[in-house]
């Protein structure tokens, strides 16, 4: 059984809209979701006292700030089971458990500003467009309620409607609408649903895609025998459908990713809803009015950027995505080939490219202890690197390169191990520049045979046009992993651009040399 619908997405609270000095607040909410013989259904329960009373704030143009005790008192804390009522297809059902889970969504901090992320219910990652140092928007992570319950037996392919109710005046309930009897793994939540069977007609047609979806997939290899797919999509996310309703979001943005081997047979496949579904619908205050359309205000809280990982066995396929807003979609494909893996030999992973880097949080887990069937991050000496699907570089740009390098069964000593690092003329195959080949000792992880390593490139030093960036890794015996490659290209900007990059950390260096991260 799975949602159908919506996956983790970012929710609008029904607060009046004010253009100047507003407060806009935002909550991640989840998906409904099965685990064994139980069905989860979150919900996010607020005070409707303090909710009226931030909506007249707003009217009232008084900005509320982050660390406003209206805001600390919003959610209500501290319910039971005994506080809960749910109705499936309007019947009340027995709540065997409630329990009280963290958010799904975080504020990140990046060298291109600051930006929300969300997990979604298919394990895969969310992100919205950069916020400007002037927003007045107010980013609220919500916590959420767990309701476990038993459902009755239905036929599979069936769907249910949810309402979720809590015994209290004062509460107001977010919780999602409907679930679907349809067998499928964590990683494909909309598989079987109409929404999925749109995009999957889609996917195949001979309609011209309408929406401009970018995709780049890099394989690692952190086990013998099967790759990490590192998949990610970029997009135009303010030209996606979405309206607002008495200051509520709704739009219907999701994404299908299909993988098929040289035969065309169908290997693998995941899937993926950002949002809205909004089940036990909420009354807008009185003093709310109706924005529709593609509302220029509200255009950064839908997401432009997706990542999702997947195992592939080693082999040649081809990579298909889709993404939609319910009308319009977006559709890129590319040929992958996914390379054979001897643990007992020195290898090297692909390269992926990025233009976002930050530095993890402390106790946050890095790429080799993520969460199972969750995004890992790719993650080198600290530093997080968000791979990009859009290799076209300005001048003023720095290039971020991550990759893996696998050693063999350790001996005594372990010899040294070097990255080669160089930029080549894609055309004409002149190498451009040469680094110095970097010590991979630095980046070795106790017991690990894998080597995270992140490096920097300044592209000041070269003139516009299409490049190539190899890496190689070498032992000290002689033993060479082989020159691996990614393209990408440097060009003059179209329009100027209303973002700064913020400062790197520590270790850039000058044009045309590579920053040393820390």
């Amino acid at each position: 059984m799975h949602v159908a619908g919506c996956a983790r997405c970012l929710l609008l609270l029904p607060l009046s809209f004010i253009a100047a000095g507003s407060a806009l607040v935002t909550a991640a909410q989840a998906p409904i979701r099965v685990e064994t013989n139980q069905v989860l259904v979150p919900a996010v329960v607020l005070d409707k006292d303090v909710y009226a009373l931030m909506d007249r704030e707003i009217a009232r143009r008084r900005r509320i700030s982050e660390d406003s005790p209206l805001l600390q008192s919003l959610a209500i804390r501290g319910l039971t089971a005994k506080d809960f009522r749910l109705f499936e297809d309007g019947r009340e059902q027995r709540i065997e458990s409630v329990r009280l889970e963290a958010p799904v969504f975080s504020m990140v901090r990046d060298n291109k500003g600051k930006h929300p992320e969300i997990m979604g219910g298919g394990g895969g990652r969310w992100a919205y467009p950069d916020r400007p140092g002037t927003d007045p928007t107010i980013w609220l992570s919500l916590p959420q309620y767990v309701i476990a319950y038993v459902p009755q037996a239905s036929r599979a392919g069936s769907c249910h409607q949810i309402k979720v109710k809590v015994g209290r005046t004062q509460a107001i309930v977010w919780a999602r609408s409907e679930y679907c009897n349809t067998k499928h793994p964590p990683s494909d939540p909309l598989k079987g649903t109409e929404f999925s069977k749109r995009m999957e007609e889609d996917l195949s047609s001979a309609k011209q895609s309408q929406v401009d979806l970018k995709l780049q997939g890099v394989a690692f290899y952190p086990d013998a025998g099967a790759a990490r797919l590192n998949i990610e999509l970029e997009f135009p996310g303010k030209t996606l459908k979405h309206e607002f309703r008495h200051g509520t979001l709704y739009a219907s943005i999701g994404v299908l990713i299909m993988v098929y081997d040289k035969d065309g047979t169908l290997v693998a496949r995941s899937s993926e809803f950002a949002c809205c579904d909004y089940g036990n619908g909420i009354g807008a205050p009185s003093n709310t009015r109706t924005d529709s359309g593609h509302s220029s205000p509200y255009a950064s809280i839908i997401p432009d950027r997706y990542e999702t990982q997947m195992e592939l066995s080693p082999g040649e396929y081809e990579l298909r995505a889709i993404l939609s807003d319910g009308e319009k979609f977006g559709r890129a494909q590319m040929p992958l080939k996914v390379e054979s893996h001897n643990e007992k030999e020195l290898a090297l992973s692909e390269i992926a490219l990025a233009r976002r880097i930050r530095v993890m949080p402390a106790g946050a887990l890095d790429g080799e202890a993520g969460m199972s069937g969750r995004y890992r991050p790719l993650v080198s000496k600290g530093i997080e690197f968000t791979p990009t699907a859009n290799a076209r570089f300005e001048k003023k740009e720095m290039l971020y390169a991550y990759f893996e390098i696998y050693e063999p069964p350790p001996t005594q000593p372990p010899p040294r191990i070097e990255a080669h690092i160089r930029v080549l003329d894609a055309k004409t195959g002149d190498v451009k520049i040469d680094f110095e080949p970097v010590n991979a000792a630095p980046y070795i992880k106790a017991e690990s045979p894998v080597i995270s390593m992140g490096r920097g490139v300044d592209l000041s030093s070269l003139p516009d046009g299409s490049y190539r960036l190899e890496v190689q890794a070498t032992d000290a015996t002689g033993k060479s992993s082989g020159w691996h490659a990614a393209n990408f290209m440097i060009e003059a900007p179209a329009t100027s651009s209303g973002n700064k990059e913020a400062p790197v950390p520590p270790g850039r260096m000058g044009a045309g040399q590579a920053a040393a991260l820390p």
